[in-house]
């Protein structure tokens, strides 16, 4: 899950948009605004800018870990409310929590919303996902060491 925030991240670092969940090439100097997740290729170098989630979704693509978008959903969202001061939304956060889908769809649509508020900046953008990566980091040292093999 660290290596798809930061993937994330450096792809909202490179171009981030808001109204759609990424942008493609139309030919020539022009992007096209994907609107729906099946109108656009993941393809990671067709893309001019992402948005939030559209980044975490072809972050999980490129990793071939779709289940790990989800707990990346789960980690910024609550990085956003605790940037606001708030506890954590997802109860008993550490790295094994899983919300159900339809929670899940809420913070989706919820983090789409933040991100294409008016005024909103990439720097915003940046630092929520760099509370969720600095979350992440927390709770990976907070796990226990692997236990060794027991020999019989």
């Amino acid at each position: 899950m660290l290596a798809l925030l930061e993937s994330a991240r450096a792809e909202v670092s490179a171009g981030w948009v808001q109204g759609g969940w990424w942008t493609t090439s139309a030919g020539g100097n022009r992007q096209a605004l994907v609107r729906r997740l099946g109108d656009g290729p993941s393809d990671p170098h067709a893309v001019g800018a992402v948005c939030l989630v559209g980044a975490l979704i072809r972050a999980g693509s490129r990793q071939g870990r779709d289940p790990e978008v989800g707990r990346a959903i789960d980690a910024v969202y609550d990085a956003l409310w605790e940037s606001r001061g708030q506890p954590a939304a997802t109860p008993g956060r550490g790295p094994i929590m899983v919300s159900s889908p339809q929670v899940r769809l809420a913070k989706v649509q919820w983090l789409t919303r933040w991100n294409d508020a008016p005024g909103r900046s990439t720097e915003e953008v940046l630092d929520i996902l760099d509370r969720a990566i600095a979350g992440t980091v927390q709770n990976l040292a907070i796990l226990p060491a692997p236990r060794p093999p027991v020999s019989v």
